[in-house]
C-alpha cells in the first residue's frame, strides 16, 4: 500500500548541456592555494610582547630530543615546581 505517489522522473539532460558543463571547467588547485597568504604558526598560549616565544622555540629546537611545544612547556613547569619545592 503506497502512501505517496511515485516521484516523477527528471527530464533527461541533453548531451549539449553535459558537454557545456564539462567544458566550463574550474580553477586549478595550485592557483587557488597561491592566492591565500601564508599564516604565521599558531599556538594556544598568549605570550606577552617581546621575544619570549622566540626564546622558547630556540631552546626547544636546541634540545637533543624533539618534543612538542605543549610537552616541553609542561616539563619546564614541572622542573620549576620541583626547584621551588612545591
Amino acid at each position: 500500500m503506497a502512501l505517496i505517489a511515485k516521484p516523477a522522473r527528471p527530464a533527461q539532460t541533453s548531451v549539449d548541456a553535459i558537454e557545456a558543463f564539462i567544458s566550463k571547467g574550474g580553477s586549478v588547485a595550485s592557483e587557488a592555494l597561491a592566492e591565500k597568504p601564508a599564516k604565521a604558526p599558531q599556538h594556544p598560549l598568549k605570550f606577552p610582547p617581546g621575544d619570549l616565544f622566540d626564546r622558547l622555540e630556540r631552546a626547544r629546537e636546541a634540545s637533543a630530543v624533539k618534543l612538542p611545544r605543549n610537552t616541553w612547556i609542561l616539563q619546564a613547569i614541572a622542573e620549576k615546581l620541583e626547584r621551588d619545592g612545591v
